[in-house]
């Protein structure tokens, strides 16, 4: 379980594909020196594996299934990406209860620069607007935003300096696919529907 505070910007190091699942190699030197291999470390907002670890850059085995959900697949050497290690009994949740576990990809509309903030426009398919209120929760790309407004097919984020600057949002742009977690107290209210392919 995660709280949707980033700690660290990773980069991605490596990408090999196989048949049946990709590694994925990440290097974040910050989390790395209290990680160990089999830890839980978010990237993006997916809950995966430390299966190797050497230099600074941990490895991950990332099944199709996974890639198909998330934007994983789309990741190229060099990206940047958001990087949490798994909440320790004791530690502060600063965000919400973010499992890892992402719901869908959803289309990043606008971004709208307002004052020195920066206000998300999310394409919303009809399937998950249940999940999605005013002053709510969600992760986008592994981070706890609370959710703006809701209107007819979409939805809006608000985003302060410290949280642009920090994580992997100041590198992405319109039209960009972002990993959507919802609430996960929505979501126990009944299933999230399964995303289309």
């Amino acid at each position: 379980m995660f709280s949707g505070i980033i700690q660290e910007i990773g980069i991605v190091s490596r990408i090999i594909k196989s048949s049946n699942l990709t590694r994925l190699a990440v290097t974040a030197p910050d989390i790395y020196k209290d990680a160990s291999v089999s830890d839980s470390i978010n990237i993006n907002g997916v809950c995966l594996t430390v299966t190797a670890k050497e230099e600074n850059t941990f490895y991950f085995d990332v099944l199709q299934s996974t890639l198909a959900r998330s934007t994983l697949a789309q990741l190229k050497k060099d990206d940047r990406v958001n990087c949490e290690s798994a909440l320790k009994i004791g530690d502060k949740l600063g965000g919400h209860f973010v499992l890892g576990h992402v719901d869908d990809k959803l289309h990043l509309r606008r971004i709208i620069k307002k004052g020195s903030c920066w206000q998300l426009e999310l394409v919303l398919p009809s399937r998950y607007r249940t999940y999605v209120i005013a002053n709510g929760s969600i992760a986008i790309d592994g981070i706890s935003l609370t959710i703006k407004s809701v209107y007819s097919g979409v939805f809006t984020v608000d985003v302060i300096p410290f949280t642009f600057k920090h994580t992997a949002l100041q590198y992405r742009k319109p039209g960009d696919w972002v990993n959507a977690e919802f609430d996960y107290l929505l979501k126990s209210r009944g299933a999230v529907p399964a995303p289309d392919n």
